[in-house]
Parts: structure tokens; sequence; C-alpha cells
């Protein structure tokens, strides 16, 4: 790899970690398009999956007092078997198809939020179907945080529980996906020196998120967080589609 390309994915990490770190989410799914562009795909999910591990890591060191522990307990095994059951079906391909269905599940949710505000907490056993969906689809679609982000915005939730529990959350998923991508027979001792860098970037630029979300109010990051899900969902449409 040229030291021009390292450079690239290095600063994206640091990037994108920072987006996520006071935002909860976004940055997974922008770094999954760069190394998508930049690195042959057979690299990109586990690769960016182990960085993604990394930096939902740190978020849930930073937050973990904000956990919510008993959403965390219904996503668990679901996700686990989730995971399990897509290595035994997977052949190499990706999900591209699901992208768009996970851009209209976002807007339809968040039109539905709006309309219907008074029924938007969902109840705790949504979690482990939830969990079981997220687990299946993550070996193949790579960034599920935003199929993830709406089941987090709750009413009973501050912006730390937000960033937190879906934290969490993904980390025990991304930590699946490492046993479950050394049994399809990827080798993350290859590519050691590439994941160091972009590892100690996803830290570095978690705690600037941090350091940023502490200065925004709870109204606006809901305002913030609505209106980059629903970019984010959009993105989706229009690239899976193929549109414009």
């Amino acid at each position: 790899m040229t030291s021009s390309l390292l450079m690239l994915l290095t600063l994206a990490s640091f990037l994108t970690a920072t987006l996520s770190g006071f935002l909860g989410m976004g940055g997974g799914m922008v770094l999954l398009g760069v190394m998508a562009v930049v690195l042959p795909s057979a690299m990109v999910v586990p690769i960016h999956g182990v960085v993604q591990l990394c930096s939902n890591g740190t978020r849930s060191l930073l937050f973990v007092k904000d956990v919510n522990w008993p959403i965390f307990g219904f996503f668990a095994l679901p996700s686990a078997l989730g995971l399990y059951a897509a290595t035994l079906v997977w052949s190499g391909d990706k999900l591209d198809w699901f992208k768009p269905l996970i851009g209209l599940f976002i807007l339809m949710f968040l039109a539905y939020r709006r309309y219907k505000p008074s029924l938007r907490n969902v109840p705790l056993w949504v979690y482990a179907p939830l969990g079981l969906v997220v687990g299946f689809l993550a070996i193949f679609v790579g960034a599920m945080g935003p199929f993830l982000a709406p089941f987090f915005l709750r009413d009973d939730f501050k912006k730390e529980n937000v960033i937190a529990t879906k934290s969490v959350c993904q980390l025990w998923v991304h930590f699946g996906k490492l046993p479950a991508f050394f049994a399809l027979g990827f080798d993350y001792t290859a590519h050691a020196d590439l994941l160091i860098w972009l590892v100690a970037a996803v830290v570095v630029g978690t705690y600037t998120g941090k350091a940023l979300l502490g200065r925004m109010s709870e109204a606006f990051f809901l305002k913030l967080f609505q209106v980059v899900l629903a970019g984010i969902a959009v993105v989706l449409i229009v690239d899976g589609w193929g549109i414009g």
C-alpha cells in the first residue's frame, strides 16, 4: 500500500470516528464507502469491522455509565446467533440490494416518529429480533449503524444514552465478526500495519467527538441526529438503486 493511500485511510478513519463520537452514527457508513473505493473488495468488510470494533469500543468505554444494559441483554444473544447463521450461508456476495431498503425503512420511521410521537419507545423484546437481523446482515452489508439508529432514538434516552447503548450493541456485533471472518479464511495478520494506523486514528477521533458532544444541547443533538439519519437514508436509496 502506498503512503498516500495509507494517509487517506487514516484521515478518513479519524474524521469518521469524530463524527460518530458526537453523533453516535454516520461515520461507519462513510468509512465503508471510502474503503470500498480504495481497497480490494475482499478486504473491505473484514478491515472495516476491526476499525469499527475499536471505534465503538472506545465510545463504549467513554460512555459506559450511560449504557442501557437491559436493551443490550435482549440484543446480544440473538445477534450472535445471526452472525453464526450468516457464516453458514456466506459466499462472498454482498447484499447491496438491501441498502436502499434500509434507506426506505429509515425515512418511514422518521415520518412515523413525527406523526406518532406517543409511540416512539419500542418495547424491550423488539431488540431480540433486531439483534438477530443485524447479526445476520452485518457479514454482508458491513455498516449496520443506519439500520440500528432509529431503534435508539427513544424519548426516554438522553443523547449520551443514544450513543452509549447503540455503541455497545455495535461493539458486540463487530467483535463477533472477527471469529466469523477467521472461520471464513480471512488473514488479519497480513494487514496488521494498516490496522495499527486506522485503529489509532479512530481512538483519537472518538475522543475528539466526545469533546464536541459536550458542547451540544439535547435539542440540537436530536435535530442533527434526525437530519443526518435522513441524509444517510437518501444516500442509501440513491446509491443502491443507481438513481441519478
